[in-house]
């Protein structure tokens, strides 16, 4: 529950920190001109990328790795802020099969999140954001499925790469497994 609330209060904070920061006006002495710069728009658009997972936590006792898939589409809402939809694919494989009699932990645990993104931009190198959402199991049996957050901070290689960073949680009361993970991967901005 500490984990729900600590994502929901970032995000807000985020949302509304960033309303502060809308212009940066220069004024130059020699002339007295104002001069506007547009703030950085970050990885707007389409975005596909992947990551390594290394789970933690309840996890972390029956898998040591796993993989996802991301697909994000971002639009600018307002300056230094993009929000859009996510969603992709998650796994994470199994280290026992074959061990137990009963299957209760023989396949690997896969979801399918679908999300709200949303990014807040400082520079033009550095993101960072939060999704949130509702992530749908498609392993029977072990993981109901839940709700879907995850923390991001993205360092902008170039205008078409991003190296990030973030964490996965998924809560679901109904179901034994936890889902808790460490996200090290790249996505690459389709424009």
């Amino acid at each position: 529950m500490k984990k729900i609330y600590l994502a929901t209060v970032f995000t807000v904070l985020m949302v509304f920190g960033a309303f502060s920061q809308t212009v940066v006006r220069t004024t130059t002495t020699s002339n007295q001109q104002t001069m506007y710069r547009a703030l950085p728009n970050g990885h707007d658009g389409l975005n596909v990328g992947a990551s390594f997972m290394l789970p933690i936590d309840v996890l972390s006792d029956y898998s040591s790795a796993g993989l996802a898939l991301d697909i994000n589409y971002l639009y600018p809402i307002a300056p230094s802020i993009n929000m859009g939809f996510a969603t992709g694919y998650s796994v994470v494989y199994n280290d026992y099969d074959g061990i137990f009699s009963e299957s209760w932990f023989a396949e690997d645990v896969q979801f399918i999140p679908v999300s709200i993104a949303t990014r807040y931009i400082p520079t033009s190198k550095v993101e960072f954001g939060a999704d949130l959402g509702y992530a749908i199991s498609l392993t029977d049996d072990l993981f109901d499925g839940g709700f879907y957050y995850r923390p991001v901070i993205g360092f902008n290689v170039t205008d078409l790469i991003q190296l990030n960073f973030s964490y996965t949680g998924v809560s679901n009361n109904r179901s034994w497994v936890t889902w808790s993970t460490l996200n090290f991967g790249v996505m690459f901005n389709l424009n």
